[in-house]
């Protein structure tokens, strides 16, 4: 009896063992069969999108003849409006836009706003309809989505790159802030020269953001405006040219506890001002910058301005701060910033101007625009 039971035990381990064996190969099949669908979709969205991408060639005049540079857009309405960075196309003498099919005709630079680096432009002398790319939501998306980039790489073509996004609201690195900056998405998917201005995409074919930098001396660190920001501008470049803002004329950066430290500055949170531009509210409201230009950690720094703590009676704490409290800012009325110099608190009245167009944020030598 003790041996047909150890007989009827082995018999159903080789029972089970088997079903494990055939099991197995249904799992692997299964998830190869998961990998070529998830492959499909990829390769669907570069077919959906690909025919409202075009690339763009901007010829610029200059002392020494003309220069260029090329970049990508994408079309957004069956009437030819293509969205793209300004620095792509911003003080160009012409734009040339190749599309899809061949074509290769003029584009109309419509508006430039280069606070949140968007263009929008127009295609002329079309032949035939033209096709555009459905627009998505920048409000609700997830670090570990997919994301996905068409554009012109190095001018070689059109082109595909595939990643996820790594980051939500980032502000680049090695950049001297002159105002709020626009918070961006940042991604994993890679982002070359040539590829400024194209459509950063969901797993859906939905355009998310629109590409603008890449980190110089990393690998897979890109960002890109948020598509929602860029429809915000939208319908006022298509009728204005331009985007009224509010301007101070201050630049600086938030400083950090080690900064804070390491300079024995006063122990208060607040906007270090670096720059003060000439003929600014900031200037006008005898704001100091820093004087002493320090790195620390790769960061470069400008030591010895006001450190600014309130704007409108508002803590500024971080970028997020100063950009919520800009937001209510109007043109033409007068705020109140607390400041702190020489350890001790003041005040000043600042009337808030409209900032200038044409003036780009500062850049580092960190960050580089993916356009040629």
């Amino acid at each position: 009896m003790i041996m047909s039971r150890f007989n009827a035990g082995e018999r159903w381990l080789a029972l089970l063992t088997a079903v494990s064996i055939m099991w197995a190969p249904g799992v692997l099949l299964a998830g190869a069969v998961g990998d070529r669908r998830d492959e499909e979709q990829v390769v669907q969205v570069y077919r959906d999108v690909v025919p409202a991408t075009v690339f763009l060639s901007s010829s610029y005049a200059t002392g020494s003849g003309r220069n260029s540079s090329i970049g990508s857009g994408f079309i957004v309405d069956e009437a030819g409006t293509v969205l793209t960075n300004a620095h792509v196309v911003e003080g160009a003498h012409t734009v040339m836009a190749k599309l899809y099919d061949g074509q290769r005709v003029r584009a109309e630079v419509l508006g430039v706003d280069s606070y949140s680096d968007v263009a929008v432009l127009r295609l002329t002398g079309v032949n035939g309809k033209v096709p555009f790319v459905q627009l998505g939501t920048s409000d609700a998306l997830r670090i570990g989505q997919r994301a996905l980039v068409i554009g012109n790489p190095f001018g070689l073509g059109f082109g595909l790159s595939t990643g996820i996004l790594s980051g939500l609201n980032r502000l680049p690195p090695g950049v001297a802030f002159s105002e709020p900056r626009v918070p961006l998405i940042q991604t994993t998917a890679p982002i070359n020269p040539g590829d400024s201005g194209g459509p950063l995409m969901n797993s859906d074919g939905r355009v998310i953001g629109i590409t603008t930098a890449m980190a110089l001396g990393t690998q897979n660190i890109g960002f890109a405006v948020p598509i929602d920001l860029a429809k915000e501008v939208l319908g006022e470049l298509k009728a204005k040219g331009k985007v009224s803002r509010p301007w101070l004329g201050v630049g600086g950066k938030f400083v950090t506890d080690e900064i804070r430290e390491l300079f024995v500055l006063p122990l208060a949170d607040g906007l270090l001002v670096g720059e003060v531009f000439p003929g600014s509210p900031a200037a006008d409201g005898g704001l100091r910058a820093g004087t002493v230009d320090v790195t620390v950690a790769s960061e470069p720094w400008m030591m010895g301005g006001d450190l600014i703590v309130s704007l409108q009676g508002r803590s500024l704490r971080t970028m997020e701060d100063f950009v919520s409290a800009f937001k209510s800012l109007k043109i033409g009325e007068t705020v109140s910033v607390e400041f702190i110099r020489d350890r001790m608190r003041r005040r000043a009245s600042l009337v808030v101007a409209e900032r200038p167009q044409g003036l780009s944020h500062p850049t580092s030598m960190s960050i580089g625009k993916a356009a040629r």
